[in-house]
């Protein structure tokens, strides 16, 4: 009997299609199901979630990037000079550990409201992110707690060596959509993608109570990328 050695081959080709659809869109091509926050409308609290983890390439790998993505963007979003207000990263984990939402799990746009009233945010962000060989594409949405009213839909998509470049450009493609000004973040064009791992694995670490672990972590993601330096410097219960 002889075995189709084509399916595989086939399969990764459709992954890498719906991978790469986003990309074919300029950054002039409009979003017809989004409105732009309108002056004095922009919510005040932002809350983000988790990221999904979509990964075709060693998914189990790479799973913890949901937490990590989730970490920098919320540093990176508190350095703003409006009074948009983040929401504690530990304050979202303690709740989705109470609300029995896995990490990296699927996030739907009720469940996400549903957190987000809780947390008394007035939005909250959630998405995905997957990666395929040498490349990485983020998804994230924003959704209006109060009407839920999706205010913000962005994705960007680049190489996965650099990660934190690319997650620095989803920060500002959100910052704009809030009408958020955001503080430069002097970063190398290129992100060692171990370091991202070592950054997120030390996040897990860090929520499990073993701060030990977490700090060697962290040290090892600041020796193979200087950048993360300020990510880590902003985190809370690390001390």
């Amino acid at each position: 009997m002889k075995t189709n050695r084509s399916c595989p081959v086939v399969l990764i080709g459709l992954y890498a299609v719906f991978f790469f659809i986003g990309c074919a869109a300029t950054p002039d091509t409009p979003r017809k199901e989004m409105r732009p926050v309108a002056d004095g409308q922009a919510p005040k609290t932002l809350a983000i979630l988790p990221f999904e983890n979509n990964s075709v390439t060693d998914p189990d790998h790479f799973a913890p990037l949901s937490k990590g993505l989730s970490a920098m963007l919320i540093t990176d979003l508190n350095k703003n000079g409006s009074a948009l207000k983040l929401i504690e990263r530990s304050k979202i984990e303690s709740l989705l550990k109470e609300v029995a939402l896995s990490q990296g799990g699927s996030v739907d746009p009720s469940t996400a409201v549903r957190v987000g009233k809780i947390l008394g945010a007035q939005s909250i962000a959630f998405g995905s992110f997957m990666v395929i060989g040498d490349r990485v594409r983020m998804d994230v949405r924003i959704i209006k707690v109060e009407t839920s009213e999706m205010i913000v839909s962005e994705s960007i998509t680049g190489s996965s060596n650099s990660f934190m470049v690319l997650e620095g450009k989803l920060a500002k493609k959100i910052a704009d959509s809030l009408r958020v000004v955001l503080i430069p973040t002097a970063t190398g064009w290129e992100s060692n993608m171990k370091a991202a791992l070592s950054f997120s694995k030390g996040l897990e670490a860090l929520d499990q109570g073993n701060k030990a672990e977490a700090k060697q972590l962290f040290r090892n993601s600041i020796d193979l990328d200087p950048a993360f330096q300020g990510q880590v410097d902003s985190l809370e219960g690390l001390k």
